[in-house]
């Protein structure tokens, strides 16, 4: 089972991803100005913290000092338009400062460190004007190893906001980031490293996988889901002109699935209903008799446009 350990404060539901990461990017600032202001004078220094495999002993924008449980310390530090640099001492002199990451790219603000046992977890950002307000470009994830801390891993990701979460396993870590309808997640394990960054989407309601056939008789939907994979949408004419499109869904409220992304052609070309219309419409469950109803939620009361019962 892996053990979970929040990375960073979220943001208030509903904001996009975007504006979630600038909102991110300015609130560690706010913190440390506060922290080493009220707490450690001129000396810029967050309080300590300790969640029981080791605390944080001072932290600001530009470094973190971190106490591992058994008393070994690091200090993982930006070096602006070199990248990312570790060193850490139990009892006697620091260790050599070195780079665990090489970047021209400048830094975001503040570094996230955890640990488990051993195993030492970051997660560090970078983009050209992360400090002005724009999200990371580069997303960092470094790994720590060893009772003496001297084997040292990372791996720069991008198109994301950056990663949110870590989890600590059997001699394994995980980074994740969430988003509406999924996860990212990248994961590490000894003896093998870094893997590559693999998407999780969240399941939709068994009540809708399976086929549905229109009341009219004019089309069928096939809903499916394969494991994490994106659920997945096929709608099939059953008379008129063919139209055979492929669409992704996601699951909204406990009895709604939307229709998200670029509906694809396989076969003939798009009618009515093959597809519904994006960001307007809605397949609803509708009580327990096994029917389905696509409708209209941007009308005032909701649009009934179609019903569907199983297929036989």
């Amino acid at each position: 089972m892996l053990l979970f350990a929040s990375a960073r404060k979220g943001a208030a539901t509903g904001r996009t991803k975007r504006t979630r990461a600038a909102a991110r990017l300015a609130v560690p600032a706010v913190a440390t100005l506060l922290a080493g202001g009220l707490l450690a004078g001129c000396g810029g220094t967050a309080s300590s913290r300790d969640d029981g495999s080791g605390r944080v002993l001072t932290k600001n924008d530009d470094s973190t000092l971190f106490e591992r449980a058994d008393g070994m310390r690091v200090e993982l530090r930006y070096r602006p338009g070199r990248g990312l640099t570790e060193r850490h001492r139990r009892d006697g002199d620091w260790s050599a400062e070195r780079f665990v990451h090489r970047t021209r790219t400048k830094p975001c603000r503040g570094i996230t460190v955890r640990a488990e046992g051993e195993l030492i977890a970051a997660i560090a950002d970078f983009a050209p004007y992360c400090r002005d307000g724009d999200p990371p470009a580069e997303n960092l994830a470094v790994v720590g190893s060893g009772h003496d801390l001297t084997d040292w891993a990372a791996k720069a990701t991008r198109g994301s906001d950056g990663w949110e979460k870590i989890k600590f396993g059997d001699r394994r870590v995980e980074f994740e980031e969430s988003w509406t309808s999924g996860s990212s997640i990248l994961t590490w394990e000894s003896g093998k490293g870094f893997g590559s960054k693999r998407t999780r989407y969240e399941q939709i309601r068994a009540a809708f996988i399976g086929t549905w056939k229109a009341e009219d008789g004019s089309h069928q939907l096939a809903f499916a889901q394969a494991g994490e994979e994106r659920p997945l949408l096929t709608i099939t004419s059953l008379s008129g002109a063919p139209c055979t499109v492929e669409v992704p869904v996601r699951q909204v409220g406990d009895t709604s699935v939307e229709t998200r992304g670029e509906a694809r052609v396989t076969h003939g070309s798009k009618q009515r209903f093959c597809p519904p219309k994006p960001f307007e419409t809605a397949y609803e469950l509708e009580g327990d008799d096994g029917s389905l109803a696509l409708v209209d939620f941007t009308s005032s009361p909701r649009k009934h446009l179609m019903s569907y019962k199983r297929a036989r």
